[in-house]
């Protein structure tokens, strides 16, 4: 008897930590004390000891463990906190890069930086696997970038429907971003985070306890002209209430020009609307790609365009800022999936609690 207990106790254990791990990735992270699971990536340069810093000034640290959460380093062993930076001590056995590795000789898994030489690219789980995740108690009210406010006058369809269980059928569109790459759980490794898209809907079927139809019809290298292109099967067909659009990274790449840009998402919305005229959106003003990469284009310009196309109906969330304010605290390699164009699980958090908050009060 005392064998069942236990195996109860670790299955029913494992369940409640992976709702724990949604529920407080979900904290917004301009509240509260508490930063949970800050990513960093630990870099040496010039031999010295590898360091990082934190979005905010830690009163204490609570845990610096590794992105997988299952192991846990030592204050004075593994690391130091001093002078704004975490720092790992000789011989720790926290994980942590070379500021070489990040600038490759070989042009294999790399990309031309914009100023000579190269930038490292990998997909999958090298960045996640080459990052640590820092919670530390702080400060109140530290961010100064955008905090969304609820939206229910502006979304009253959607507001209605959730507000009063009724079913609603989501549908995200758009790129790689929003496909979900670099979550963690797309690729099975600990601690399997979703992606944002999947985040949004298990929040809000926790929170308004109605049933949620979620879709992503989002895939990897596309832009709005592909999905201009392919609104009929990608989502009108789908027959959606809410649609969220994150297209804007390959655009900018390609160095589509903002009217452009605007035209091909305010076609997107047209055509959704001709079928169903009580259709909302969300539009997602995109993160920003390595500053350092050929990647960089028309990006930040998008999200004044999107905003012209905003209505009743229709409103923007903009991770553009919220990257931008990010970046001017924390390194791109914090933060990201394949230090290229691609949000890591603590990126993808943000996007979530962005976009969650103009539906949550």
């Amino acid at each position: 008897m005392k064998k069942i207990f236990c195996l109860l106790f670790i299955s029913c254990s494992a369940i409640a930590q992976q709702k724990d791990l949604i529920d407080t990735a979900l904290q917004p992270f301009w509240k509260g004390k508490v930063m949970y699971n800050e990513s960093v990536l630990m870099i040496s340069k010039d031999g010295k000891q590898a360091e990082a810093s934190l979005l905010f000034k830690p009163k204490k640290i609570i845990s610096v463990q590794n992105s997988g959460l299952n192991i846990e380093y030592k204050k004075n062993v593994d690391w130091k906190y001093k002078n704004g930076k975490l720092t790992l001590l000789p011989g720790s056995k926290a994980v942590f890069m070379n500021y070489t590795e990040l600038y490759p000789d070989s042009t294999k898994k790399s990309f031309p930086a914009k100023n000579g030489g190269r930038v490292l690219h990998q997909e999958g789980i090298f960045f996640h696997e080459h990052q640590l995740a820092v919670t530390y108690k702080h400060k109140k009210h530290k961010w100064k970038g955008p905090i969304p406010v609820f939206k229910e006058n502006d979304l009253p369809k959607t507001l209605d429907k959730l507000q009063n269980k009724k079913p609603v059928r989501l549908l995200l569109f758009g790129d790689s971003i929003a496909e979900g790459y670099n979550a963690s759980g797309k690729f099975d490794k600990a601690p399997n985070m979703p992606d944002w898209g999947t985040l949004i809907d298990e929040k809000l079927k926790r929170f308004y306890d109605t049933p949620i139809t979620f879709i992503n019809t989002a895939i990897a290298g596309k832009d709005s002209k592909w999905g201009r292109e392919t609104v009929q099967q990608n989502v009108i067909a789908h027959q959606p209430d809410l649609v969220i659009i994150a297209f804007g990274m390959n655009d900018g790449t390609g160095k589509i020009q903002p009217r452009q840009f605007k035209a091909n998402i305010q076609e997107i919305i047209q055509k959704v609307k001709e079928n169903n005229n009580n259709v909302e959106f969300i539009l997602i003003a995109p993160m920003l790609p390595n500053p350092e990469s050929f990647f960089t284009g028309t990006q930040p310009e998008f999200k004044a365009v999107l905003d012209e196309l905003t209505e009743k109906g229709i409103v923007v969330v903009d991770m553009t800022e919220a990257h931008r304010e990010l970046l001017k605290f924390k390194s791109y390699q914090d933060m990201t999936g394949n230090n290229i164009n691609h949000p890591n699980d603590f990126l993808m958090r943000w996007y979530a609690q962005e976009i969650l908050g103009v539906l949550i009060p």
